[in-house]
């Protein structure tokens, strides 16, 4: 995650909103990030695509990673990080609502919403390792679904709900595994030297994550069954947190390569690559895009 000072990213904001001749009106799909421009601490804010309309969703204590909108667009995600202990919350856009769904003495964190919104996958150490949970979006019934004795992390559902792509170090490395959403048929989808981390799925299938294979982490894409690994950036640098787009025409990530994390879109392909923020000595992370 990062950000600029508070002052530094709504002066950039305000210019490209309101800005004198030439200046254009905020346009394009929004996106939800995370940003630590507040006193240092990590808070959940929106923004059009063009990076216009910057706004603070979260507030409070304690730091905040985003885990993305429910399917309305209605709600957001989020691990939150107070007293010590990770913990997954619910709230509403309009910053109302928030609650505690977790709600366990160990950290609970990257959680992820269903397609339909009925489910949360989250990672937690509940069991004394990292495990997959999944549980109804009200908190109740959470469940282990990855039940491994090496730690797992990062879920992210398919487009149907029906499986969980996950990474996880039972290699010895970090590699990135699928399974049924239930915890069935738990498949090794990479498998070579380098550590693979974050796997998201399109909407048809495919599949992007990050990976260290050339010594930086670049992201890279596969098919759902783990051929055609293809790698999509490169450069200085280290690229983190890909997520598609809706229709599955574009990629949001993070990068180091501008010196410090900044938030980019790209084509699936690596082409049509874009600088969203501009927020010097701030980290911003974990885009996604607002159904």
């Amino acid at each position: 995650m990062k950000t600029v000072t508070i002052y530094g990213l709504f002066l950039g904001v305000t210019l490209l909103a309101c800005g004198g001749s030439g200046a254009s009106m905020p346009s394009g799909p929004i996106i939800g990030f995370d940003n630590n421009s507040v006193g240092g601490l990590f808070h959940v804010y929106t923004m059009r695509s063009d990076g216009s309309s910057v706004t603070q969703i979260t507030s409070g204590p304690g730091d905040d990673g985003f885990g993305g909108f429910d399917p309305t667009g209605t709600k957001v995600l989020f691990k939150r990080f107070l007293a010590g202990d990770d913990e997954i919350y619910i709230q509403n856009v309009d910053g109302s609502g928030l609650t505690d769904l977790s709600n366990n003495a160990a950290d609970d964190y990257t959680p992820a919403f269903s397609p339909d919104g009925t489910k949360i996958a989250f990672a937690t150490r509940r069991d004394g390792n990292s495990e997959i949970y999944v549980m109804n979006v009200d908190g109740t019934n959470q469940v282990n679904v990855s039940n491994n004795l090496a730690n797992d992390y990062n879920p992210a559902w398919n487009a149907d709900g029906t499986k969980i792509v996950f990474d996880t170090e039972r290699t010895g490395n970090s590699d990135i595994f699928v399974m049924n959403a239930n915890g069935t048929n738990q498949t090794q989808l990479t498998n070579d030297v380098a550590d693979e981390f974050e796997p998201a799925f399109a909407p048809n299938g495919t599949i992007t994550y990050d990976s260290d294979f050339h010594g930086s982490f670049d992201i890279y894409v596969m098919n759902g069954d783990g051929t055609n690994q293809t790698q999509v950036t490169s450069g200085a640098g280290d690229d983190f947190d890909p997520s598609w787009k809706a229709d599955g025409t574009k990629i949001l990530f993070s990068s180091s390569r501008a010196g410090n994390f900044e938030i980019y879109e790209m084509n699936p392909d690596g082409t049509g690559l874009r600088r969203i923020t501009f927020s010097a000595g701030v980290y911003d992370g974990t885009p996604r895009f607002k159904p």
